[in-house]
């Protein structure tokens, strides 16, 4: 299966993870994190409460990809992420959908901090597979068991109309 992908500025192309089976990507940018805050927030009943506030961001991993319909990509963090970044992400599997394939359409990662955290340009931060979708055809799903061997082919323009951004499913 050859896909498509449009590199943003300082993006890097998804890499195969040698010592594994998934899709290893970066992030674009450098990204400052801070520790979770505490403070009193709001008063209920005549008692303070006490709540946190979590530093989050949404990360950019450099890239739009046209996931070939009946298709999409599930984003998850690395088993190393937490240990080296203190993030989470915030909606623990990110779910890419085919029609998430516009020029403008780069990944994220939407990351929450439990720590003070530096991210650099170029940190290995997340990996995604590419599986059969809920509406993939009975005969895409055999031609995925028989030949699931992906090869990522470096664009200049998608060439389809952007949808809107991360977090945008449901809101047309």
């Amino acid at each position: 299966m050859k896909i498509k992908v449009k590199l943003f500025e300082g993006g890097k192309m998804p890499q195969v993870n040698d010592n594994g089976d998934l899709f290893d990507v970066f992030s674009r940018e450098e990204v400052s994190l801070r520790a979770p805050q505490a403070g009193v927030l709001k008063q209920v009943n005549n008692k303070k409460l006490r709540d946190v506030e979590f530093s989050n961001a949404l990360i950019p991993l450099g890239f739009a990809m046209e996931i070939p319909k009946g298709f999409k990509a599930n984003l998850y963090p690395r088993s190393s992420t937490y240990k080296k970044w203190g993030i989470i992400f915030g909606n623990h599997v990110g779910q890419v959908d085919s029609s998430f394939r516009g020029n403008n359409d780069e990944w994220l990662v939407s990351a929450i901090a439990l720590k003070a955290t530096e991210i650099h340009a170029g940190d290995k931060i997340a990996q995604f597979e590419i599986v059969p979708s809920s509406k993939a055809t009975i005969w895409q799903k055999m031609k995925w068991l028989f030949s699931n061997k992906i090869e990522f082919i470096q664009v200049e323009s998608l060439e389809n109309a952007d949808r809107g951004g991360f977090g945008t499913s449901g809101t047309r």
